[in-house]
């Protein structure tokens, strides 16, 4: 079943072609049933709907196995409260020198930087799964770092993971192309962090 959509039209179109579906926990047909708007929170700004959950139903005559489905918009990275477009963003400033402070106040105008660490430390757990994208995964070379904009020799205060980070950012960027994060949940139906 397909978890990322580009807009809320094919979404809500998806959730009205239920019947054949299967639910991806008990493989069971004929049971999902649409069941409400996911809201997303927005600084000074009333919530925006941004997916929808499906129901697994076990009520009233259905054998599912009674659990959800959230369906979201490709742009949106779950659990955040900023777009996919916001993470990368912040990830190629930091690429050009800024620090994490810095490139996190420029990107979500909050001055207090703790979640641009949780989206680091989040990047870095998916790191695998990015630098497997391709069987010849880039290494941290001379072009990778001088294309990346970093290099360890004028950035001394940058730990060595920087260079891994820049050359995976590198690779991504190219084979996935902007918006990287809705088309990276577009085509592989996982969550970019």
């Amino acid at each position: 079943m397909q978890i990322y959509y580009n807009s809320l039209q094919a979404i809500q179109q998806q959730t009205m072609q239920l019947n054949n579906e299967r639910c991806p926990h008990c493989q069971q047909s004929h049971q999902l049933i649409s069941h409400g708007y996911i809201y997303q929170k927005r600084p000074c700004a009333a919530p925006e709907a941004v997916g929808k959950r499906v129901f697994c139903s076990n009520r009233n005559q259905h054998a599912g196995c009674g659990r959800t489905v959230r369906l979201y918009l490709d742009s949106m990275v779950r659990y955040l409260h900023f777009t996919g477009a916001h993470v990368v963003a912040f990830w190629l400033l930091l690429m050009t020198g800024l620090t994490v402070q810095c490139a996190y106040c420029e990107v979500t105008g909050t001055a207090d930087p703790r979640n641009a660490y949780r989206w680091l430390n989040r990047f870095f757990a998916q790191l695998s799964l990015f630098r497997s994208l391709s069987h010849q995964p880039p290494l941290p070379d001379a072009d990778a770092t001088a294309d990346a904009t970093i290099d360890p020799t004028t950035h001394p205060h940058r730990p060595a993971r920087w260079c891994l980070l820049a050359s995976t950012l590198k690779h991504l960027v190219k084979q996935f192309k902007q918006p990287l994060c809705a088309n990276f949940q577009s085509q592989l139906q996982r969550s970019f962090l």
